[in-house]
């Protein structure tokens, strides 16, 4: 609707999809994140688990159990951690047989056969908290779940029988041994397998991590085998190849009676721990959550530290989206806030904006840390930005926050590198307004390049970045008054008055009452983009609302990237990597950017029920996806154009942080 008072823009609100669209959740209130057989036969390929151990590694996979991606596996450790992930057990092949009869409850698909489909009697699945399967079949019931507790590099696998009659459970692991973002051929590494017990070691030749495995109770039976040309669906549809062999060291054996348990335990190193004793625990943690009174949204709130690592070593960071990214700078500061309300865990979430101080040069913070232990990249405009006014939430959510800020000096570091000139033709003009970019890089978060340049080339002085640069002004201020320097406040609070001024003057485009993208050299860039949405939503004295608008941009998900009347509009971002970067910010949509467009929305008309109801609204189909791709989170990007299919990372760690943190603010009951 238009509203003409303020001439700001929004899409017809969605408060009446809202019934319709999670009607399925509702079913369950008690658990919202349960399938029925019926669910899963109709989408389960496209329903995705996560699990993560709070040390960068994970495991992960969809909801019938078929791997679709190379990302998907029990067991991927980070060694060392938090960035170096391995793909060391990508699964199990599990056969139970019971009266002469053999029935697989696992599916794997190779590039021309399927010997054993657990789909056909796959019954239900959901996370309780850990992903749980359910299969039946001929009067069998045998329960799968598999859970990594949090600071242990382990994966617990536990199967339950609970049909009346004793089963015999047969389980032969997968092995990778590689690189997260490789594939595997069939004698690409040899190994070494000794069994002592109900415990087994693995030893791969070279600098491959090693996997200990322990099976209490089961009889073990070496029996070394390739297993050849599994197929990867996904990994197609993303122009990557596709086949992988992976290796099978042994096989374990349970006797189980109705109602006994068997338990698989894959590690870096050996775990001496009862299996059960440790998945009570980490049943019992994760109940620990900040609670928003909607079941949907609580579910979220449970598994935000998901993108929280905490290595022993090298302080805490946030991982930026899975199964694919590490920890990038920008990402870990606008993530930050958010993350840490739906936790309830500051301290740590404040700690990753020390590790990121860290290794600041020449006032800015690293864009990204490599997995391989090189030197980190630095080539983000914005992320010391988004680091000032992190410094400053954290410091108004401490206990006592008239406390000066332990971080100031990294907060001035910063302010004096832009006002004096830093990498990347980064620094302040005489007109204290922003500038940035040099040809061939990328620096703003619209950052994709393709064949060496930049999709979307915004060099010169960028909207967001003199939105952000105006906001780091004023609350550098206020962080300095805390510290006792009042001149230097007083300064920069003059700058930031200047910069407002100038601002509006520079950016304001009169004959299309909207503002300009990018104003360079070469003159204004008149591309409609969400970035101008910061204009408001980070100060209330930079933009008057008035000017605020984001006509033909919103959609269920978040914001467009671009207009699609504008004839570079890409409505669908798949295919290979360069037609996907080529999509990337050029219509795709990201569901982080609808937090600044609430807060805009309620800097404009208010906390009112009417304006609060319009809210929920908007996000409804958010809340609904929580349980539609990545379960219990929210997807990187959505196509531009309708249905707008979940796209690239299915669970990001901003897009997480942003829902809760506006969640938090307007609508938590």
């Amino acid at each position: 609707m238009r509203n003409n008072r303020h001439r700001i823009i929004f899409a017809q609100s969605l408060t009446g999809k809202m019934e319709e669209q999670t009607a399925a959740a509702e079913r369950n209130v008690r658990n919202p994140l349960c399938y029925s057989g019926e669910e899963l036969a109709a989408r389960g390929l496209g329903l995705e688990w996560l699990e993560t151990d709070g040390l960068g590694g994970f495991a992960c996979g969809t909801a019938v159990g078929v791997r679709t991606r190379k990302y998907h596996g029990w067991y991927i450790p980070a060694v060392p951690p938090p960035r170096k992930r391995w793909m060391v057990v990508a699964g199990c092949e599990e056969l139970v047989l019971c009266d002469g009869k053999t029935t697989g409850i696992s599916t794997q698909f190779y590039r021309d056969s399927a010997p054993f489909d657990g789909r056909t009697n796959l019954k239900r699945f959901a996370l309780e908290p850990f992903p749980t399967w359910r299969h039946e079949a001929d009067g069998l019931v045998v329960e799968r779940s598999l859970c990594l507790p949090r600071g242990r590099s382990a994966s617990l696998v536990r199967w339950v029988n609970l049909g009346p009659r004793t089963i015999e459970l047969q389980v032969r692991p997968l092995l990778a041994f590689r690189d997260l973002h490789a594939l595997q051929r069939e004698g690409g590494f040899s190994a070494t397998t000794e069994v002592a017990g109900d415990r087994a070691r693995v030893r791969p030749d070279g600098d491959l991590p090693a996997l200990h495995a322990r099976a209490p109770g089961a009889r073990p039976r070496v029996d070394a085998d390739w297993y050849r040309r599994f197929h990867y669906s996904v990994e197609v549809e993303r122009g990557y190849d596709s086949d992988e062999d992976l290796w099978n060291p042994l096989v374990w054996s349970w006797d189980l009676e109705s109602g006994a348990e068997a338990h698989l335990i894959f590690s870096h190193e050996d775990v001496s721990e009862e299996p059960s004793a440790l998945r009570e625990a980490e049943r019992r943690r994760r109940d620990l959550f900040s609670s928003t009174g909607d079941a949907l949204f609580d579910e979220v709130a449970r598994r935000a530290e998901t993108f929280l690592a905490e290595p022993s070593e090298g302080g805490p960071t946030v991982l930026a989206g899975f199964p694919w990214f590490g920890d990038w700078g920008r990402d870990a500061m606008i993530a930050a806030p958010g993350l840490a309300l739906a936790t309830g865990r500051y301290r740590p979430f404040a700690r990753v904006l020390n590790s990121f101080a860290a290794h600041r040069r020449g006032g800015l913070l690293p864009s990204s840390f490599p997995g391989d232990g090189e030197e980190p990249e630095y080539n983000s405009i914005d992320a010391p930005l988004w680091f000032i006014l992190a410094v400053e939430w954290f410091g108004r959510a401490r206990r006592d926050p008239s406390r000066p800020s332990p971080l100031v000096g990294a907060v001035r570091d910063v302010m004096d590198a832009y006002r004096t000139g830093t990498s990347f033709g980064i620094g302040a003009g005489d007109d204290l307004l922003l500038a940035g970019g040099i040809p061939g890089r990328a620096i703003t978060w619209m950052d994709a390049v393709v064949d060496g340049e930049p999709v979307t080339p915004r060099i010169g002085r960028a909207v967001e970045i003199n939105a952000l640069w105006h906001a780091a002004l004023k609350a550098s201020a206020r962080i300095e008054r805390l510290s006792g320097d009042s001149a230097r406040a007083r300064d920069l609070e003059a700058d930031a008055w200047h910069v407002a001024r100038r601002f509006n003057e520079v950016f304001w485009c009169e004959e299309e009452e909207r503002l300009y993208d990018v104003v360079s050299e070469a003159g204004p860039d008149r591309s409609l983009r969400p970035n101008q949405i910061f204009a408001a939503s980070l100060s209330e004295d930079l933009l008057p609302p008035h000017r605020a608008r984001a006509v033909y941009l919103l959609t269920p998900f978040g914001l467009r990237t671009l207009d699609p009347r504008d004839p570079r509009y890409q409505g669908r971002c798949d295919g290979t990597q360069r037609e996907r970067d080529l999509a990337y910010h050029q219509g795709t949509v990201w569901p982080w950017l609808m937090g600044a467009f609430i807060d805009t929305h309620v800097r404009i008309f208010g906390q009112t029920p009417d304006s609060l109801r319009t809210v929920r609204g908007w996000l409804a189909p958010l809340r609904a996806h929580v349980r539609q791709a990545g379960i219990g989170s929210v997807s990187e990007i959505f196509d531009g154009d309708p249905p707008h299919a979940p796209r690239g990372c299915f669970a990001q760690a901003w897009s997480v942080a942003e829902l809760f943190r506006v969640v938090h603010a307007y609508l938590r009951e």
